[in-house]
């Protein structure tokens, strides 16, 4: 009875955040992004489809909360024995998550024959970002050393997307990562990240910072990689949505009703992924 309460406290928790965080994604929506006064906006209102999709959301939010004690299992693994496709996979989870997050993608490569795969949590979690950068461009030379290979594809969800396009302009990645998969990718940063007061990297990840503004200085696909952003026009976390797009250098996949916990649980997520990866992706 205990665990269930508890249970029970967590989805309410990962609930009320998620209304709280669509509520701000409302609010963005009608004052910034279409002429409130015209009224527009109300027709489009979807009630059914947005009542199961902030459902679904939570019940994602909730999913990454309780398997978190996981990242220790996923900070320790070691592709097994046997055969194998394609290159090595990092991943590269977002702000306060951890290896963890890809619980479900991986397992899903996996039975898709990509066993190469390999994860990292970064810590300490407020540092600056070009810190973090450096954390996994290290994370990225164990890979290729583990993996005995020269490049690796990196399949990074919201601000882990930041660090691995900073990685590849400004720490000699360009020629170590084929391809970058993005999963609401904090591209041009999200409104969102003002809401925390405190921590260097939530200033740096703020809409259109000067730290995001120069790492597009020169394109928002820097080094030689293929690029894939797939987002959700439905983002409570990314404010704008938009802000996931790479542009005309990527390929971009704008999807409907998925929350941004939900992009790491969708079996359509899983299944774009799969295809890059077998295809070969973006040149």
């Amino acid at each position: 009875m205990t665990i269930l309460c508890l249970l029970l406290v967590i989805y309410a928790v990962a609930a009320l955040v998620v209304v709280l965080l669509y509520m701000v994604a409302w609010y963005d929506y009608v004052n910034f992004r279409c002429k409130p006064d015209e009224g527009v906006w109300r027709d489009n209102i979807r009630y059914g489809r947005i009542l199961a999709a902030v459902f679904a959301e939570s019940v994602a939010m909730f999913v990454h909360f309780v398997t978190r004690p996981l990242r220790f299992v996923f900070d320790r693994h070691r592709p097994g024995s046997g055969p194998e496709k394609g290159p090595p996979i990092l991943f590269v989870h977002g702000w306060g998550s951890a290896s963890h997050a890809f619980v479900f993608i991986s397992r899903f490569l996996k039975q898709r024959g990509f066993k190469k795969t390999y994860f990292m949590t970064y810590r300490p979690v407020m540092t600056d970002a070009a810190k973090l950068s450096q954390k996994l461009a290290d994370r990225i030379d164990e890979v290729l050393t583990a993996a005995g290979s020269d490049r690796l594809v990196l399949v990074a969800h919201s601000m882990g997307a930041v660090l691995a396009r900073y990685a590849i302009k400004n720490l000699d990645m360009e020629d170590k990562v084929s391809h970058v998969i993005t999963l609401g990718g904090a591209h041009m940063g999200s409104r969102v990240a003002a809401f925390m007061p405190i921590g260097r990297n939530t200033l740096q990840l703020l809409y259109q910072s000067d730290f995001l503004k120069d790492l597009a200085s020169a394109g928002l696909t820097p080094g030689k990689a293929g690029y894939v952003s797939i987002y959700s026009a439905f983002d409570e976390y990314i404010i704008p949505q938009d802000s996931a797009d790479l542009g005309p250098g990527a390929v971009n996949h704008r999807l409907d009703w998925h929350g941004h916990a939900r992009l790491l649980y969708s079996p359509r997520i899983s299944r774009l992924i799969a295809e890059v990866l077998e295809t070969g992706g973006p040149a």
